[in-house]
């Protein structure tokens, strides 16, 4: 074999060398609030396109099947498998892979949630409000043979199924313990930890038992960039630099990202307000709870802006 043969093979995933390999994974299981209800009530051809736009543009902001080349090459490296069910979403990402070896499984974890806040986020913006569950376990994917059994996915399906009883990605027990008790925080200060940022919960309205879930919100809200506009950006490069005025730039950088924020919630109250209204029934509760965790993040990111607080 040449050496320029033997380096392709190396860059060859785990999952195209052998597909047929069980791995251990994180697996998410997403779907479409009010899909069945809304496809029953189909009357033309143009609601059926729409309703097929809704699920392909989910699909899109889960990657699944990306043009994009980086996206596809961060699947590689990941060993993240996205796979598309009508109207939902199965996501995968190994647990056995050479970047897991490097960055650390808690980082490889995390990165994985965040992505998934990040999906979640957009689709809302959207309209479109998605409830899910994510576990670990035995994953076992045979693309060439159209075969995929694992445990993992059942225990997500539940989860979405049993404890997703309003539009949030529901999480394990078992993920959740992994991650709070896993010796990668250890790397992080007690003021860079990001398990804390990670999750949220509710008490079940039937079993009362405490469901934990992507706190997608939170999530998005720290990853925020300072870059506003354009007129942010030129004040930035106006202020000086090495100077005793050089705690303009930081001003500067904490209003544009201040400014981000309060358009993040705007937002997100906007959707949120827009599907309560449309909503019937006992559907209107699944709002009144998107709108309290709203509200309850607002107090702690922006308790002064009593404006954007969601009143239903």
């Amino acid at each position: 074999m040449t050496a320029k043969a033997e380096s392709k093979r190396k860059r060859k995933s785990r999952a195209q060398r052998d597909t047929s390999t069980p791995t251990l994974a994180m697996v998410g299981f997403f779907d479409l609030l009010g899909f069945s209800d809304r496809v029953e009530n189909i009357k033309t051809e143009a609601g059926l396109r729409t309703i097929a736009g809704d699920v392909d543009s989910i699909r899109q902001h889960f990657e699944f099947r990306s043009q994009d080349k980086a996206t596809r090459d961060v699947q590689r490296v990941f060993d993240k498998t996205v796979l598309a069910f009508s109207d939902c979403v199965v996501t995968a990402v190994s647990l056995e892979t050479e970047m897991v070896a490097a960055e650390g499984l808690f980082d490889v974890l995390g990165s994985e949630i965040w992505d998934i806040a990040h999906s979640q986020m957009r689709c809302t913006f959207e309209g479109h409000f998605l409830r899910g569950g994510i576990d670990v376990g035995s994953w076992y994917y045979h693309k060439a043979k159209d075969l995929l059994v694992s445990p993992a996915m059942v225990r997500a399906y539940k989860g979405e199924q049993d404890r997703a009883c309003y539009p949030v990605i529901a999480v394990s027990d078992q993920l959740y313990y992994l991650l709070r008790d896993h010796p990668g925080r250890k790397a992080y200060s007690e003021d860079t930890d990001p398990f804390p940022e990670q999750f949220s919960s509710f008490k079940h309205p039937k079993s009362g038992k405490p469901v934990r879930f992507i706190n997608y919100l939170r999530l998005i809200a720290t990853s925020l960039d300072w870059q506003y506009d354009r007129a942010t950006r030129e004040a930035y490069r106006a202020a000086p630099r090495d100077s005793d005025e050089s705690d303009e730039r930081d001003r500067i950088m904490r209003e544009g990202y201040k400014r981000n924020l309060v358009e993040l919630f705007r937002r997100h109250k906007k959707v949120v307000t827009s599907a309560y209204r449309g909503a019937k029934g006992k559907v209107k509760n699944k709002y009144r709870f998107l709108a309290k965790y709203h509200n309850r993040e607002i107090k702690l990111c922006l308790p002064k802006r009593k404006d954007i607080l969601i009143k239903l």
